[in-house]
């Protein structure tokens, strides 16, 4: 399960489909009940009302409960598939899952489920199926058929969404490293998303206290070269992905856009902050 990394996916979807806007407000009391059960923010505190590019930069579980609900259940699951989840990617490795999400597709999906999936909790996935579909935003909207092989020709899976959303993603993930100092790398414009999810209890069912941290890093924003997906199953550094993956994520696209001398795109004017 992927965390708070599919909100990005979520508001793509939303974004996409015209059901909200970058500047689209509500107003977040800090919690959602759904099904009679209440689902509550990272941060244990009501943001008032805030905007769904605050929603990315604040993570905020609420705001993608929000924006999932505005786009429906069938049109979520529309573009889920067209991102590539629920089915196997192509790559070509033996005995590649597919992940699920039919927890969404079920004739008796309930609001809740609609709910946690939009922050990436109830729906499971393999890390290289985020990383295609988080590579399509960085495509500007086409997700491409994944290669272990480098003198394998591209293959173009579909168009998910357009590239003014992809775009507009790209741009909110930007301003959540920027505006919570994460991933910074100088001299480059880096988008980036952090996720922490539970890991269920296959025993006894629900979930236990163990996390999944993941992070995934893009850059240069201006034209993305690289996506960097990094996951760490049951950290023992607390519940921060920012102490772990963040970190690890960075240096790694750090070594990238140096070795492979990619010009910098945020070259500062000399006198300018």
């Amino acid at each position: 399960e992927p965390g708070s990394v599919m909100k990005v996916i979520t508001m793509a979807s939303a974004l996409d489909a015209g059901a909200v806007t970058p500047e689209t407000t509500y107003v977040d009391h800090g919690y959602v009940t759904r099904n009679g059960r209440t689902i509550h923010n990272f941060e244990p505190k009501p943001y008032g009302t805030v905007t769904m590019r605050s929603v990315i930069e604040r993570s905020i579980n609420t705001g993608s409960v929000f924006a999932v609900e505005k786009l429906g259940r069938a049109r979520y699951v529309e573009y889920l598939e067209g991102f590539g989840f629920g089915a196997v990617t192509g790559v070509g490795a033996p005995e590649e899952v597919s992940g699920s999400i039919t927890n969404l597709t079920k004739r008796d999906t309930k609001a809740i489920d609609l709910a946690t999936a939009s922050f990436g909790q109830g729906t499971a996935m393999t890390p290289l199926q985020l990383a295609v579909a988080l590579g399509a935003l960085a495509n500007g909207g086409v997700r491409m058929v994944p290669s272990f092989l480098t003198d394998e020709e591209p293959r173009v899976a579909e168009r998910v969404v357009s590239r003014e959303t992809a775009e507009t993603v790209l741009q909110m993930m930007e301003s959540a490293v920027n505006v919570n100092k994460v991933a910074v790398i100088p001299g480059y414009r880096v988008a980036g998303k952090t996720g922490t999810a539970l890991i269920p209890d296959f025993e006894k069912g629900g979930y236990s206290e163990d996390l999944i941290h993941t992070f995934v890093g893009i850059a240069p924003v201006s034209d993305p070269r690289f996506v960097v997906l990094m996951k760490l199953d049951r950290p023992q550094v607390g519940e921060l992905a920012g102490l772990t993956v963040v970190p690890a994520t960075r240096d790694l696209l750090e070594f990238l856009l140096t070795h492979y001398r990619v010009p910098p795109d945020n070259v500062k004017e000399p006198g300018t902050s």
